[in-house]
């Protein structure tokens, strides 16, 4: 797809408490799957989502973000070190970290800057490590009206955005391995799942915004009765590693 990228990443400053309230972890076998991490930088790590259970794995890690208020967010529940940086630009000398990893942000980088500059500050034999949560409701009516609304209303937006292949993308500078899928659910009350919407930068571009939640969160009610909504999800893992 030529633009995969149908908001903007700097929108997430203004949305930094619903994002921090209401956005999906990822489940422990994600992590199960990622190694040996040695010392680890986390791109994009935003609000801290992924860092805490980072940094339970790595013998040091420290976190990136281009948003200081994301950033600040995440540092001021934990203690690691944490820049304000670019992915395409990264303050780090050469072969600093056996490991580098992005959740849910590689979609914002540009390229070739951002594999070049991942590439140079692995050590040999370091690895890049992505991966993604992407709902699997696809053919439930609630969550392809939603879609449908999305659609419509941003011409940037088009469902499976994310799907794209980075083993072919990425293999001029990393080898590649199959990227791996880790099937669970979360169920999340109708409120918090109305700030999760309001946390995804391709709805703040929406020219009605609440028209949007109001018509999504009366197919939530329909569908979900007793206001819980429960949404299975699959967190697909990409791992590259260093030549």
């Amino acid at each position: 797809m030529a633009d995969v990228r149908p908001g903007s990443p700097t929108a997430f400053e203004a949305l930094v408490d619903d994002y921090d309230a209401a956005r999906p972890s990822y489940p422990v076998a994600l992590y199960d799957k990622l190694g040996d991490l040695g010392d680890c930088l986390e791109l994009g790590a935003g609000t801290g989502i992924a860092s805490e259970e980072l940094a339970t794995r790595c013998r040091s890690l420290v976190v990136t973000d281009l948003g200081p208020k994301m950033l600040a967010r995440g540092l001021t529940k934990h203690a690691w070190p944490g820049v304000v940086c670019r992915a395409e630009a990264l303050p780090f000398k050469g072969s600093s970290f056996d490991t580098v990893t992005g959740a849910q942000m590689w979609h914002w980088v540009d390229k070739p800057a951002g594999p070049i500059e991942a590439r140079r500050v692995l050590r040999e034999g370091g690895r890049l490590l992505l991966w993604w949560n992407e709902s699997l409701a696809d053919g439930q009516a609630w969550w392809d009206r939603q879609q449908d609304r999305l659609e419509a209303g941003n011409s940037r937006y088009r469902r499976g955005y994310r799907d794209v292949d980075y083993n072919a993308q990425l293999g001029q500078w990393f080898d590649t391995t199959p990227a791996e899928d880790i099937p669970w659910e979360r169920t999340l009350g109708l409120d918090l799942y109305e700030r999760w919407m309001r946390s995804k930068s391709y709805v703040q571009e929406l020219d009605d915004v609440e028209a949007f939640i109001a018509a999504s969160l009366a197919d939530l009610r329909e569908a979900f009765p007793d206001g819980q909504v429960v949404e299975p999800f699959v967190t697909r893992l990409w791992r590259f590693t260093a030549r």
